[in-house]
């Protein structure tokens, strides 16, 4: 019986529904592009109009803070007096033998400098300087026409070249 009595009242609901639907489509309710326009600038308007009240900062006190930590300076070397020193003239290489024939082992890069510890006359193309990096590198021959050396060079012993 309440079997019967819910699809009655569902076909009441579907009998509604298709009757609106069919009262529905002789009626146009389209808007002139005016009406729109008129529309839109009246709610620019209010949204202009309309008053935003922005809360005040909150003041937040500042939690304490241990003190920073001062950074540990970096260091620095600084060559003795009477050691020889050569800068960089512009980016060469740092190679494992005083000459071009070692293949590359590192760049000394234009500005950096480095200690002198040896030195190779080389029959064809002159001077080679060992050098100990002072900034980050790896130590090796550096070209004497790469860089500019300022110290007493006469006190720079003169080393072998390592077998190729």
């Amino acid at each position: 019986m309440l079997r019967k009595c819910v699809i009655g009242a569902l076909l009441v609901a579907l009998a509604i529904l298709v009757g609106a639907c069919k009262a529905g489509t002789g009626v146009s309710s389209t808007r002139s592009s005016e009406a729109v326009i008129a529309t839109a600038y009246a709610d620019a308007e209010l949204t202009k109009q309309a008053t935003f009240q922005t809360p005040p900062p909150t003041l937040v006190t500042p939690s304490p803070t241990p003190p920073l930590e001062s950074p540990t300076p970096a260091m620095t070397v600084t060559p003795t007096p009477g050691q020889p020193v050569v800068t960089a003239d512009y980016n060469a290489y740092v190679r494992p033998g005083p000459d071009e024939s070692y293949g590359n082992l590192d760049f000394f890069l234009e500005g950096q400098r480095a200690f002198v510890e040896g030195r190779y006359e080389n029959e064809t193309n002159g001077t080679w300087w060992y050098i100990r990096r002072i900034d980050e590198g790896k130590d090796g021959w550096v070209w004497s026409g790469a860089v500019t050396l300022t110290g007493d060079a006469s006190g720079i012993p003169i080393l072998e070249a390592p077998p190729q």
